[in-house]
């Protein structure tokens, strides 16, 4: 096990001496990435008695590398492994079981990161986590090496440094990494720059591997330029004839949901107290829903006998998260509710989600299946619902950010237009 430092606690090092956070900007990239993930953890404009462990590795020379990634999977109440390369996956790696939230983000260029280390990760990750492999696939130049956690008794390390999650960085390199305490406030500088990787990366999945180019690896020791992979478009998007029309309808219903909203939040906060059995919601929703509701016929058969105290108590949690943990708020919720067989938790839910966050969450419904099965969009295998959907909603985010002429700004502008494409 990593040995901690001795003595004192660590010195609170706040990111700039006057006590401003760092900022992130969505632009930089590149070696811009890797030196305010370095700031973040040292703030070295305003490091007094810095204590931290120096883990310097070379052949001939052991260091605690491998016992400080073993510390925060163990530990790690939440955990987040950023790394410019991925050519090789210990498998022997155990995720704590009450980790709340994991990213593991990895980078593309040059071709270096390795399909089978990646299918080795795929195979790794339990059914609820699929989506949080990620690759950072809209950022050119992503070079940070970089492990920041919190452990369940709240207290905030990272290990930083030289090393990517290769062999050689744990074998035949010669690496410098440090590991140290962080304070709150530092963990969350490191949380909001992740944040931004996050926006511009997707899940690694079969369908990216296919187009992702492996580069050969050159011999040690080999220079020149190697090509960089272009972003993988997820989805291509339809564009029908009548889309702008039908997207200006959306913006209207979107509209009219804004004017109701607090009126669904009534009926679901009732609802999940108790005050309102799911028979009387059933009977209410239409009061309030017509206006703007979203999706076809078939709520009112399917709907009719769900458990909607449970239902509303999962939206209430997703409505009331913050962003940054909305998508693993979704994804357990759909869990949970798959797991009580809550017939609601797709179509209806979907559309609750989608309406709220119009710019993060797609509609499940018929057309969207057809469009997935016309654009090949295979499932994430052995993943959960939750972190299935949470899979989609990336990719088509990512898709939309790609496609700026396209007539649909967000999710639910799209669903219209994925409708007039694919509807009956």
């Amino acid at each position: 096990m990593l040995s901690r430092p001795t003595g004192d606690e660590f010195a609170a090092i706040g990111p700039h001496a006057d006590g401003r956070p760092l900022s992130t900007s969505r632009d930089e990239t590149g070696s811009g990435l890797a030196l305010r993930a370095i700031l973040i953890a040292l703030s070295l404009d305003s490091v007094k008695d810095l204590k931290m462990e120096l883990l310097l590795h070379a052949p001939n020379r052991n260091c605690n590398l491998s016992a400080a990634y073993k510390r925060a999977f163990d530990n790690a109440a939440e955990l987040f492994v950023v790394s410019a390369f991925l050519t090789e996956w210990d498998t022997s790696l155990k995720l704590n079981s009450g980790c709340g939230k994991f990213r593991l983000i990895v980078g593309k260029d040059f071709g270096i990161t390795r399909k089978s280390a990646c299918q080795k990760v795929m195979r790794w990750l339990p059914s609820t986590r699929k989506h949080d492999f990620r690759v950072a696939d809209g950022i050119g130049g992503f070079h940070p090496k970089a492990v920041f956690w919190k452990e369940t008794d709240g207290k905030c390390f990272a290990v930083i440094g030289s090393s990517n999650l290769t062999d050689a960085a744990f074998g035949s390199n010669v690496e410098a990494n440090v590991f140290l305490r962080i304070d709150g406030s530092e963990y969350r500088a490191a949380n909001l720059w992740l944040n931004e990787i996050e926006r511009l990366s997707i899940p690694v999945d079969e369908g990216w591997l296919e187009h992702y180019r492996e580069a050969n690896l050159w011999p040690l020791g080999g220079r020149g330029a190697r090509p960089q992979p272009r972003p993988v478009l997820p989805l291509e998007l339809p564009a029908p004839a009548r889309a702008v029309e039908l997207v200006n309808r959306r913006r209207a219903q979107l509209k009219a949901f804004n004017k109701v909203k607090s009126d669904f939040r009534k009926l679901f906060k009732d609802c999940a107290s108790g005050r309102t059995s799911s028979a009387e919601f059933y009977s209410k929703l239409p009061t309030v829903w017509n206006e703007c509701r979203l999706q076809g016929k078939g709520f009112e058969i399917k709907g009719k006998h769900s458990d909607f105290q449970t239902l509303s108590g999962s939206i209430l949690r997703i409505m009331d998260s913050n962003e940054e943990d909305r998508d693993d708020i979704v994804r357990a919720e759909i869990d949970r509710l798959a797991k009580h067989k809550i017939p609601t938790r797709g179509a209806f839910l979907s559309e609750m989600l989608c309406l709220n966050f119009p710019d993060k969450y797609p509609v499940l419904a018929d057309p969207t299946w057809k469009f997935l099965k016309d654009k090949k969009f295979r499932a994430l295998r052995g993943a959960s619902e939750g972190s299935s959907y949470i899979r989609l909603a990336l990719a088509l985010r990512s898709s939309i950010a790609q496609n700026p002429k396209h007539p649909a700004k967000d999710l639910a502008e799209l669903d219209t237009v994925i409708w007039l494409a694919y509807g009956k």
